[in-house]
């Protein structure tokens, strides 16, 4: 156990972030510790979660995607002017809403891999083109979603919430997929991508893979947040682009790429959307919420780099 520790300490801080927070807040306000808080909770982070998880597969591949905020601002657009009140239509603007997140997230990583350019540049392009595209189709906050849209996603099975399960669903589905074929090129290609080439994986492939997932859960936090809100906008995701990078970093993913993982990322978001409940339980002024993450990153940064020292190190002696 001592060993493990003492491998593992700087993996393990985001956690123990989330849980000393959670504890200093039951104190503070038992009502945290409630079934009908953590049901909030979980609808108020699930948009966070899923645009962050899909960041969480581009920085593995220590790759960058702005786009993703473009990319909700077109679903949550489309999926607010466009669904009628009947299951065909909800359902195919859906798809065409996930159709167009994988799209947009695919092009990127074929022109980023193609051409050679800064994954950054590309991706920071991409974004300006959606936001362009979401005004084409909503110049102005509005739109009419369907109330059967709105209650099937924010349906409660009981005193849980359906974006409980869908968390726990991705939570499960990644500890299968980080251990299969195409994950582990995504981490290969992070950790070293000339070995990674050398070794038979398609870079091409991978890159086009990761960042099409990455726009397939930026389009589904745009559909879930769609329904939040109920009511559509040209500049939905524009605050999403930073937070998520934040909460895959401060769940332990490395800016550097070929380390980290969606568990840390979904405990980093949590992390990320309590920090303004604690403030208030602590009478302390909301607008300090925007400098505790700033200061967090800086922290979960600093440790990333530490973390990567070591290893080197640890590569060196052996």
């Amino acid at each position: 156990m001592k060993k493990f520790i003492k491998e593992n300490w700087i993996a393990m801080i985001p956690y123990v972030m989330f849980v000393i927070m959670i504890i200093v807040m039951g104190a503070l306000n038992s009502n945290t510790l409630s079934i009908r808080y953590i049901a909030n909770k979980s609808d108020a982070a699930l948009s966070l979660i899923l645009v962050a998880a899909g960041q969480t597969l581009v920085l593995l591949t220590g790759g960058f995607d702005l786009s993703v905020g473009g990319v909700i601002c077109i679903t949550n657009c489309l999926a607010a002017s466009r669904m009628q009140n009947s299951v065909g239509s909800m359902l195919i603007w859906a798809v065409i809403c996930l159709a167009v997140g994988v799209g947009i997230g695919a092009l990127n990583g074929f022109v980023i891999e193609k051409t050679k350019m800064q994954p950054f540049i590309v991706t920071l392009a991409t974004q300006y083109v959606c936001y362009g595209i979401a005004l084409l189709i909503m110049k102005v906050d509005g739109g009419n979603v369907p109330a059967a849209y709105i209650s099937t996603l924010l349906h409660r099975f009981g005193p849980l919430p359906l974006s409980m399960f869908i968390i726990a669903a991705l939570a499960l589905v990644w500890m299968f997929f980080k251990n299969t074929k195409k994950g582990f090129s995504i981490y290969a290609i992070g950790s070293n991508e000339s070995a990674a080439r050398l070794n038979g994986i398609s870079i091409m492939k991978t890159k086009i893979l990761a960042y099409g997932l990455s726009g397939a859960f930026a389009a589904l936090a745009g559909l879930f947040r769609t329904a939040q809100v109920a009511s559509g906008s040209p500049t939905a995701g524009a605050d999403f682009v930073m937070i998520s990078i934040s909460a895959a970093v401060i769940g332990g993913t490395a800016l550097s790429g070929g380390s980290g993982g969606m568990i840390g990322t979904i405990v980093g978001a949590l992390v990320l959307r309590t920090i303004g409940d604690l403030l208030v339980f602590m009478k302390v002024s909301s607008y300090w919420s925007s400098l505790v993450q700033g200061v967090l990153l800086i922290l979960a940064v600093a440790a990333s780099a530490y973390g990567t020292m070591l290893k080197r190190r640890g590569g060196a002696a052996a």
